[in-house]
């Protein structure tokens, strides 16, 4: 327990990809949460004053041009239908090859339905309600974010928005939101595609590994056979004693 109360192992831990540098989130206090909901009040409010479209009309707007309605819901049933489709076969696939192919066609498919939503997801961040929420997050960003020691990396929340290093405010925002959501930091990397293609990868390293043995057991097995050889050789090369020529007998 640090010199606020919090303990520090159950704090979520990420680092910053610019420094590498271990930074944590912690539970936000009920004054980080009163904070963040009195700070998106005033955003919002200062959103209508400045004549920003709520949500409820901006739909109006995307439903009057087309943009939304019945088509664009029928075509995002259609995209997450198939999803959910070609998931299940990745699960069931056995062959590697196969396994590969669809674990690209599902995320083909995920990207498709990224831009499909966009279409409604794109206008509806420029809401009154959305830019509040905004603010809300990065309001609980500056607050929970500590270092090692259980100190903030921001006193206030006009330090975030100060931030030189961009980086880091944004992987502390993303951190953030993830952590609200209940996901890993990693959950991008717990799709079944994204299993799919570990799997592929240490089939591959595990076939190559084998294919290096046999061939590294052949070299070896090459140069016994070719010792052998050469032993043999030499074994059967016998050292015949030289006979001394026989001295004639001289006549007397």
């Amino acid at each position: 327990m640090d010199n606020k109360g919090i303990n520090v192992e159950k704090r979520r831990e990420f680092k910053d990809p610019t420094t590498g540098t271990d930074y944590f989130i912690a539970a936000p206090t009920s004054d980080d949460v009163r904070g963040a909901d009195w700070h998106y009040s005033k955003i919002y409010t200062k959103s209508l004053i400045d004549g920003i479209t709520t949500a409820a009309e901006m739909m109006d707007i995307l439903m009057r041009r087309g943009i939304t309605g019945p088509e664009f819901e029928q075509r995002q049933k259609e995209l997450t239908d198939d999803i959910y489709v070609k998931v299940e076969s990745l699960r069931n696939a056995d062959d590697i090859n196969i396994k590969q192919e669809l674990a690209v066609e599902v995320s083909r498919a995920r990207n498709e339905l990224y831009s499909w939503n966009q279409r409604l997801n794109g206008p509806m961040s420029n809401t009154c309600e959305q830019i509040a929420d905004d603010a809300r997050l990065e309001f609980l960003t500056s607050c929970i974010v500590q270092t090692a020691d259980g100190n903030r990396v921001w006193e206030e929340y006009s330090d975030f928005l100060k931030e030189k290093n961009q980086s880091l405010a944004m992987r502390s925002r993303f951190e953030v939101t993830l952590y609200l959501q209940g996901l890993d930091s990693d959950f991008f990397d717990k799709t079944p595609e994204a299993q799919a293609i570990k799997e592929v990868e240490m089939e591959i390293q595990s076939r190559a590994k084998q294919v290096m043995d046999e061939l590294e057991k052949t070299s070896l097995d090459a140069v016994d056979d070719t010792d052998k050889v050469d032993n043999k050789d030499t074994e059967n090369l016998e050292v015949k004693p030289t006979k001394s020529p026989r001295k004639k007998k001289s006549l007397e």
